[in-house]
């Protein structure tokens, strides 16, 4: 199953290693498929020094986890999307959020799962009938079976 990434799903990953999240982006291989906007990497980056403050981790410790969670999942670039997908994830994210246009519009051009912690654009989402949209206890019940 393809599954698309946010990047509020990572910064819970490295902040709790330990948690659900990072089970699922650990321990899935075989089941899940993730990815994500190669510019992710940049926008954790901007985050660094937010991510050690609240973790406690030194940069080492931050790289080592970052890196880890990051490995499990391919990082595409947003060049590879259709014009006429980014118009329609447009249109789904401007009342809610035009900067998850990126991740709504790798899902519908990968026709895979948007997992997001956000759940703000998530019910946004859904009430305009996107239904690709997909949390963690969902994902969670998919592994088990």
């Amino acid at each position: 199953m393809k599954i698309v990434v946010d990047t509020n799903v990572i910064f819970s990953g490295i902040l709790s290693p330990k948690s659900k999240i990072s089970d699922l982006l650990l321990n899935s291989d075989g089941i899940f498929e993730f990815s994500a906007p190669d510019f992710m990497l940049v926008e954790l980056e901007k985050h660094d020094s937010k991510l050690m403050r609240l973790s406690g981790y030194t940069v080492a410790e931050l790289d080592f986890i970052k890196s880890t969670l990051l490995k499990k999942m391919d990082l595409i670039n947003l060049e590879a999307i259709r014009s006429e997908i980014w118009n329609q994830a447009f249109e789904l994210t401007k009342e809610i959020d035009e900067f998850d246009t990126p991740f709504v519009a790798l899902a519908l051009e990968m026709s895979a799962f948007l997992w997001s912690g956000d759940k703000k654009l998530v019910k946004g989402l859904q009430k305009q009938g996107f239904e690709l949209a997909i949390g963690v206890d969902e994902l969670i019940k998919i592994r088990m079976l």
